[in-house]
């Protein structure tokens, strides 16, 4: 290669939009272009010659990213990129693809660094909005199951009670009917906020469809349900007054349990709660 075509490479690697790096065995930054240093929050690269890539990486990725390194420095092609957060000079935190280049060299290894952070943001706004009811806010019927079943699966492990809860709003039709769509609406919001504000953080909360709600409390004791429920209707009484609602909320709660000795499948806990749910409208 020519002198001028290799300045010219020099340039061209220089100013690519994407990071360009070349790290030693040990993963020692000994070149990188302005791409990479400006991804890290810092206007030269000189001053990441010497530094371990480790440096800027969140400490939840130090494993992966030694492991990674490894396996190219042993030119083992099964794994040739790796998604790892970045923690910047500016101590923002982002995402970034990092994409090992098949270039022989004596020693170390040359990758290409991509921000991911706008990639990665839109994909946790796409999945919350798959998973969320969008008139309440609360996990919808597909987020409620998937959060449940992960819950419930932890609580098994522990052998710790839990709750599931099956609400329904009495007279919701007539509501519909008499006041129109718009108060409904306005009805299903304020049950919502209202199981947000009488549970925990930690416990499940979701809207099953309709005017039905379920709540999967954790760690709480069967004894906590008649307590859980009437400080819940209670808040609904309250917030009814204080709304100037047209008429009160009043719900039919129906529950059931799962622990060590009788270990339930959601499926089982939401048929068992609706069951007694039902059961409780008839009387």
């Amino acid at each position: 290669m020519s002198h001028a075509l290799d300045s010219t490479w020099k340039a061209l690697v220089e100013n690519l939009p994407d990071g360009v790096c070349y790290v030693s065995m040990e993963g020692i930054v000994l070149h990188a272009n302005r791409s990479f240093a400006s991804l890290l929050g810092f206007s030269s690269q000189q001053v990441l010659f010497g530094l371990s890539l480790l440096t800027f990486m969140h400490p939840d990725y130090h494993v992966p990213m030694e492991d990674f390194l490894h396996r190219i420095l042993q030119k083992d092609k099964s794994l040739s990129a790796i998604q790892v957060q970045i923690l910047g000079s500016d101590e923002n935190q982002r995402w970034m693809e990092i994409r090992w280049i098949d270039i022989p060299v004596e020693e170390g290894a040359f990758l290409v660094v991509r921000d991911l952070t706008s990639y990665k943001t839109l994909q946790e706004e796409l999945l919350l909005q798959a998973l969320t009811d969008e008139l309440t806010g609360l996990y919808n019927r597909r987020g409620f199951k998937m959060m449940a079943e992960q819950e419930l699966k932890h609580c098994h492990r522990l052998k710790t009670e839990v709750v599931l809860l099956s609400i329904d709003i009495d007279t919701f039709k007539q509501i519909n009917d008499t006041y129109g769509h718009d108060e409904g609406d306005r009805v299903l919001k304020l049950v919502a906020k209202t199981l947000e504000t009488s549970f925990r953080s930690s416990d499940i909360i979701g809207r099953w469809g309709g005017d039905e709600f379920l709540v999967l409390a954790l760690d709480a004791p069967s004894g906590t349900v008649d307590l859980l429920a009437a400080r819940f209707k209670q808040a609904l009484c309250d917030i009814s007054q204080r709304q100037g609602l047209p008429c009160m909320i009043a719900v039919t709660i129906g529950s059931a349990f799962s622990n060590a000795k009788t270990i339930s499948s959601l499926e089982q806990l939401i048929q068992q709660a609706d069951k007694a749910m039902y059961a409780n409208k008839r009387r």
